[in-house]
């Protein structure tokens, strides 16, 4: 019997499966790329990070405009530039930056963060206060409780303390070594009168903290003070003129104490 050779539908098969396999050629090529370039710009932003942390702005540079070329939209570059710009002072370049690093990824919590942070010491209090609740919106973000910390002393700054000792509050309970929050909350509490709590929570900041600032120690100086404890208020107030000499506080604790 003859063989009967390929019929018309086989022949018209075979382009199509040519198409098919080129396909998935270039879909195996672009992820691959697409990987290798995600990795790179990964690796620039962190050498530019640690050269960032040692000073070295100009190397930080060379990093990130080479990970900018392979994604200009890239919220992290963006980030670490405007980082890098406000180190050397450049804030106009800064905040151009932070604003396309949250422009180009709205929900890039590491961004907002570091943003308010920049607006906080750039006197934006209320701006601080806006990128910080997207912040703590964020349920995953890694460092939740630090940013819960700092919009209670934002809250605190703008008079808002009942929104303060909130967010504080959510601060210690999310993270016990928020003693920025804990000193916050101690000095809230001793201005409204309640000074057992206030003495609480100055004793949670104390065993946490790890160096004095002249602010807590006079705060230690006046609750010792309240509790007739004479021990520790000659300690803190050694502390305070031996550490810090010429601090406000401490020329505020030496007219105090001449005019009792």
């Amino acid at each position: 019997m003859k063989r009967r050779g390929a019929g018309p539908w086989l022949r018209l098969l075979a382009p199509l499966l040519l198409v098919l396999l080129a396909q998935g050629c270039v879909t195996t090529t672009n992820s691959t790329f697409k990987a290798d370039k995600e990795a790179e710009i990964a690796s620039r932003v962190k050498a530019a990070t640690d050269y960032l942390g040692q000073g070295n702005t100009e190397k930080a540079i060379v990093h990130l405009k080479r990970a900018l070329e392979l994604d200009p939209n890239s919220a992290p570059v963006h980030d670490t530039l405007a980082q890098v710009f406000w180190k050397s002072g450049e804030y106009e370049l800064a905040q151009d930056h932070f604003r396309k690093a949250i422009a180009s990824d709205p929900q890039f919590s590491r961004a907002r963060n570091n943003y308010a942070a920049f607006l906080y010491e750039r006197g934006d209090t209320r701006g601080a206060i806006r990128e910080l609740e997207h912040v703590v919106s964020d349920t995953l973000y890694e460092s939740r409780g630090a940013a819960f910390a700092n919009l209670g002393r934002a809250y605190q700054k703008v008079g808002e303390t009942a929104k303060a000792e909130e967010a504080l509050s959510r601060a210690v309970k999310m993270d016990r070594r928020q003693w920025p929050a804990m000193l916050e909350l101690a000095a809230i509490n001793y201005d409204r009168g309640d000074h057992e709590a206030a003495a609480r929570y100055y004793e949670q900041f104390r065993r946490q903290v790890p160096r004095q600032t002249p602010r807590s120690l006079l705060l230690g100086i006046r609750l010792a003070r309240v509790a007739g404890d004479r021990d520790a208020e000659a300690s803190y107030s050694l502390q305070l003129k031996s550490m810090y000499p010429d601090s406000a506080e401490f020329r505020e604790f030496s007219g105090n104490s001449t005019e009792r």
